[in-house]
């Protein structure tokens, strides 16, 4: 899994909650080393990525996700936002998100989505 977040105390908890759980999680706090990581030969099942990188709150998040979709068509992607901006889970969806996830939420519902997102057709 890809762990794609800027807190570095959500990327904590959500890391150890998963590898608590079996998954090797690999995880960043910027968004161009997220994009770096996206567009790598790594082998990830799921990417977890946050909307926001930046104190000027840009939607870098959304270019991620687009581009872990045109790249990882196998991949479950998620985005994980505490966002409300109006427009924000259609834009995911339309650029290749398979949930969208409202922080905050409980871990075990995170892990739902992760596994919904695997499941799909």
């Amino acid at each position: 899994m890809l762990l794609l977040d800027d807190d570095a105390a959500i990327v904590s908890v959500v890391r150890r909650y998963f590898e608590g759980k079996g998954w090797e999680v690999e995880s960043c706090l910027a968004a161009g080393e997220a994009l770096r990581l996206v567009e790598s030969d790594a082998p990830f099942d799921a990417i977890i990525c946050d909307l926001h990188f930046t104190p000027a709150r840009l939607s870098e998040g959304l270019e991620i996700v687009g581009r872990a979709r045109r790249g990882r068509p196998g991949a479950a992607v998620l985005l994980f936002t505490g966002a409300a901006e109006p427009g924000v889970r259609e834009e995911a969806r339309r650029r290749g998100a398979d949930e969208v996830v409202t922080k905050p939420t409980p871990l075990a519902g995170l892990l739902d989505a992760v596994m919904r997102a695997m499941d799909r057709p």
